[in-house]
């Protein structure tokens, strides 16, 4: 039986059956390219945070018991 390949976006997780596909999937992604701590909460790691992305937009975050929650 010949092993089944597959390719995973880093980013996403998504399975594509070509390395092309996995890799145009990952650069659709954009990444932050500032992060601004906004609150300090319970120790030395932020509660709130902004980052900015490279369209322009930017997005308010904050910690919720164990798991980041997007603030519009």
């Amino acid at each position: 039986m010949a092993p089944i390949i597959y390719y995973m976006c880093s980013k996403c997780r998504m399975t594509y059956s070509s390395y092309e596909k996995a890799e145009r999937c990952e650069m659709n992604h954009l990444s932050a390219i500032s992060v601004k701590e906004l609150e300090y909460r319970y120790g030395a790691y932020p509660s709130r945070v902004t980052l900015k992305f490279s369209d322009g937009k930017a997005w308010d975050y904050i910690w919720d018991d164990s798991f980041f929650m997007e603030m519009r």
